[in-house]
């Protein structure tokens, strides 16, 4: 049996399993190849999008879902979409990291080589000009922090568009030599780049 044809059986032998698992083992036995065998199957199935899950001492199993919802992007969108999880991996927690890291190795194989070696060239978030000192800008920031007074922020966002936000500071995260500033409006919070604040104003 080629390898191709013995991936479709290995999904209809999952499928037939629903809602109970195979091991390795069982499913090695069943196609007379080794357990290494079925282990890079398993990884070429789920590389191609194959909802297969699988756990030591469980074995594999198909998810509840038939397969990956579809998806059509533009090269534009999927460039937007690669840098966000550029940005996720290198700033979140440990999980949410690694599922931003997958999501760009995906991303990546859609893209091709030579557009993510030029997007990686680029800044992940673009500067704008006649702004206030980021120092001035953190230092009020944190003061706010500090007393709990609300602080008013003039922002200019990605169309270039003044946006006045009013809130309570939160939190301050750097990202390499970018900080981004954490504010809480009407229990929803917001995230803005230190850079792009044209004024910020504390309020008693």
């Amino acid at each position: 049996m080629s390898r191709a044809r013995r991936l479709v059986e290995i999904v209809r032998v999952l499928k037939a399993a629903i809602p109970g698992s195979l091991t390795a083992h069982q499913i090695a036995e069943r196609f007379k190849v080794s357990e290494r065998t079925i282990y890079r199957d398993m990884a070429k199935l789920i590389d191609s999008g194959v909802p297969i899950e699988g756990e030591a001492g469980l074995g594999y199993w198909l998810a509840p879902d038939d397969g990956p919802p579809p998806i059509s992007l533009t090269w534009r969108q999927a460039q937007i979409l690669w840098r966000g999880a550029r940005l996720i991996a290198l700033t979140a927690d440990e999980d949410a990291a690694e599922d931003a890291e997958r999501a760009q190795e995906t991303l990546e194989k859609m893209l091709g080589h030579q557009r993510v070696s030029r997007l990686e060239t680029h800044p992940l978030l673009s500067l704008t000009d006649k702004l206030r000192p980021v120092e001035a800008v953190l230092s009020a920031f944190r003061k706010a922090m500090e007393t709990g007074h609300p602080v008013r922020i003039i922002y200019v966002d990605l169309d270039e568009e003044d946006r006045e936000i009013e809130g309570r500071a939160v939190s301050v995260t750097p990202i390499g030599e970018m900080s981004i500033l954490t504010l809480s409006v009407d229990d929803r919070l917001h995230h803005l780049r230190a850079e792009r604040i044209r004024k910020i104003r504390l309020r008693a």
